[in-house]
């Protein structure tokens, strides 16, 4: 089964809380729409609307019509996506996701730089598909960390400066920080009001920010890291310097990945 439908029907699942809670209640065994309701406490209407939705992105096979009603199973694409489910959620009651905007301007600079066809491998190998990227759709945070790796192991040299420098000259194209940006506001401020902007880009975590005269310190409490996303992230704090043109520099100060609860950036202009 290829990785890309898979990933495709983890959003479309994910879109919806009732659609995730329908498709958990049959994975065990076949389930009947009223003993789905019973088991998920959904309106039996609502569990109807839903399992009708999962058959027709062939979530869901209907088995056969029995006197108390019909009953429901997760077809093979349904278990392997609810696999995925799992495999990226953990034991975290929400799966941590980024928005495809992350992945769109990966395959931008890649494209600039090193050709389309690279860039569409690059996503093709993750399992997306670079024509149907959603710019606002939600995709597994696993999946932006690989393609990070992906793209450092392929154009980059070990030191993750590849990935700083296209998240640099990137992060302008971020539909979250041309909204800030666009508000003309002092810089100090605009950093005060970046933790929004990461809301938009993520469902997990949190940013905080402590502006104190000419220096700022980023708290970025994620849930999963790696040497190349703590590079993305110095490269975002590089990059808005040069985007409102400010003169300053970004210091690496904390780091998840080191024991600290959180990757601590300085910002100081």
């Amino acid at each position: 089964m290829e990785s890309s439908t898979v990933l495709g029907k983890l959003s479309y699942v994910l879109a919806s809380r009732q659609r995730e809670k329908v498709l958990a209640a049959i994975m065990p065994r076949p389930q009947t729409p009223g003993q789905i309701a019973k088991q998920t406490g959904l309106h039996p209407s609502h569990v109807s609307r839903t399992l009708a939705e999962l058959s027709r992105t062939d979530l869901v096979t209907c088995l056969s019509g029995e006197r108390r009603g019909k009953l429901y199973a997760a077809s093979n694409l349904g278990h392997a996506v609810f696999a995925e489910l799992a495999d990226s959620r953990g034991d975290r009651l929400i799966s941590p996701m980024a928005r495809g905007s992350h992945f769109q301007r990966y395959h931008h600079w890649i494209a600039t730089h090193h050709g389309k066809a690279a860039a569409d491998e690059i996503l093709i190998e993750i399992g997306l598909d670079p024509a149907h990227l959603d710019s606002e759709g939600w995709y597994p945070l696993r999946a932006a960390i690989d393609v990070l790796d992906q793209i450092e192991a392929r154009f980059g040299d070990g030191t993750y400066e590849t990935i700083r420098r296209m998240v640099r000259d990137e992060v302008g194209n971020y539909p979250s920080v041309r909204r800030l940006v666009h508000r003309g506001l002092p810089f100090a401020i605009l950093l005060e009001l970046s933790p929004n902007a990461y809301a938009r880009e993520y469902n997990h975590g949190r940013l905080e920010v402590d502006v104190q005269d000419h220096r700022a310190v980023m708290r970025n409490y994620d849930w999963m890291s790696s040497p190349a996303r703590c590079a993305a992230r110095l490269g975002v704090y590089e990059g808005m310097l040069t985007l409102l043109e400010v003169r300053g520099t970004v210091t690496k100060i904390a780091c998840m990945l080191r024991g600290a609860p959180y990757c601590g950036y300085r910002i100081d202009w």
